[in-house]
């Protein structure tokens, strides 16, 4: 609980210096949310997320699910894996959603600067995701590596385990940061952060491949949706006609 507190203190701490919304006119919190949802449940969306299903499927039912676990466990983890793990799973806890509503409200109605409008953008993806998220997971009803069975193979209703909320939760701020910095290299190594803490569900045997690539694919639909809908339209000249 303390770190919950500790983060809440410094997301305060980065936004007030920011500029004053009191001055500049206060916004509804939700106010951008059904242009997000809009893109998030729309064609382009729908098309990458159902290619993700696909390899996910294929993964589960080929027996390559299992058989990239069974190496990861036998040939890769071991005391230092488990040990960056441990440090890397806190990137997905729940509690990140609670302290990037604390930063979107601030943005919104006290202050904002540019770690302000990030955390909210971070809030709004997750916002958006959520949703898929939940359905996936109850709905396929997959099972961990580490469960009795340990199937990964999909049984709807059955488990809520067939995309990892770590993989989600985790890879929106790292996304949100690739998409809003114009330095290639800073998009690279964001982009590569976003899985890390994917990678810490296999090494602790809590999801497989397919279940960490479906996490990250519904962050990445919804990071995209968050900014697309928040982009700049380009300005109408006054020769042109705006239809």
């Amino acid at each position: 609980m303390w770190i919950v507190f500790a983060l809440s203190a410094v997301c305060v701490l980065l936004i007030s210096p920011a500029v004053n919304r009191r001055r500049t006119g206060s916004r509804h919190l939700f106010v951008r949310t059904g242009r997000h949802w809009k893109r998030n449940y729309g064609r382009r969306a729908f098309l990458r997320l159902g290619l993700a299903l696909g390899a996910a499927g294929l993964l589960a039912y080929s027996g390559a699910d299992e058989a990239i676990e069974n190496w990861h466990r036998t040939r890769v983890r071991g005391r230092f894996s488990d040990r960056l793990s441990s440090f890397l799973k806190y990137e997905g806890e729940r509690f990140w959603f609670g302290n990037w509503a604390l930063v979107a409200a601030l943005d919104a109605w006290v202050r904002s600067n540019a770690f302000s409008r990030w955390g909210r953008a971070n809030f709004e993806a997750m916002v958006v995701g959520l949703p898929t998220l939940w359905t996936l997971q109850r709905g396929l009803g997959a099972n961990r590596p580490s469960s009795e069975d340990g199937s990964p193979r999909w049984r709807p209703m059955r488990a809520a385990n067939s995309a990892s909320g770590h993989a989600f939760i985790s890879a929106v701020p790292w996304l949100t940061l690739a998409r809003r910095n114009r330095l290639v290299p800073v998009r690279w190594a964001a982009r590569f952060g976003s899985v890390l803490t994917g990678w810490s569900r296999l090494n602790d045997r809590k999801h497989y491949v397919s279940q960490i690539i479906l996490g990250w694919t519904i962050a990445w639909n919804a990071v995209w949706a968050v900014g697309e809908s928040d982009a700049p339209r380009p300005a109408v000249g006054k020769g042109e006609s705006g239809s």
